[in-house]
């Protein structure tokens, strides 16, 4: 999943200032390894220059808000439910749990979607060369059984549990990362 994905789901939720965005696209990932905040701001930066986000005015303390424009929202409700056919697991599993988090997202659609993609995973048979090809093949089955085997849990806890939550509050100082049980 790209964060420039992720920032626009983010503010899907509303204006957001970025270390907001950062908190919420990195917690609602649950990302292995860090997003560097510069990244979160340049490509702020770069959603501004291309018209799918706006600045929102400011907070108390001077932050600058950004907002999505039609175009920002309508980018965000194709990445809702479609998946990314590049992404590797990590991407994928983020893209999922980010758009779990997100009151009234449709995720079953993104499940679905992801689902298919897996299931129709096999590559011609003519194309198999030799063991290297074989083993290849056989790992891609391998994770596709397992992304498959991980969207039936998805599946499962969404059923019992409402994981969605409306974008955060917590205001970190300035300099210091919240820790994850703080957001």
């Amino acid at each position: 999943m790209s964060v420039r994905s992720g920032i626009l789901a983010v503010l899907s939720l509303g204006p957001a200032y970025g270390s907001q965005v950062h908190g919420e696209v990195e917690t609602r990932m649950h990302r292995v390894g860090a997003i560097n905040v510069g990244q979160i701001y340049s490509t702020l930066d770069r959603l501004q220059s291309q018209g799918s986000v706006v600045n929102d005015g400011m907070t108390g303390d001077g932050l600058p808000l950004y907002t999505l424009t039609e175009r920002g929202r309508a980018e965000v409700a194709t990445w809702l439910t479609e998946p990314d056919t590049r992404a590797g697991w990590t991407d994928f599993v983020g893209h999922v749990l980010l758009v779990a988090s997100l009151p009234d997202a449709p995720i079953g659609a993104l499940i679905d979607a992801y689902r298919q993609l897996h299931e129709s995973r096999t590559p011609p048979a003519d194309s198999i060369d030799g063991p290297l090809d074989e083993l290849g093949l056989r790992s891609g089955e391998i994770l596709s059984t397992a992304a498959i085997a991980w969207l039936d849990e998805v599946q499962d806890v969404l059923a019992r549990v409402d994981c969605a939550r409306p974008l955060g509050s917590f205001r970190p100082r300035r300099g210091r990362r919240p820790r994850r049980e703080d957001i």
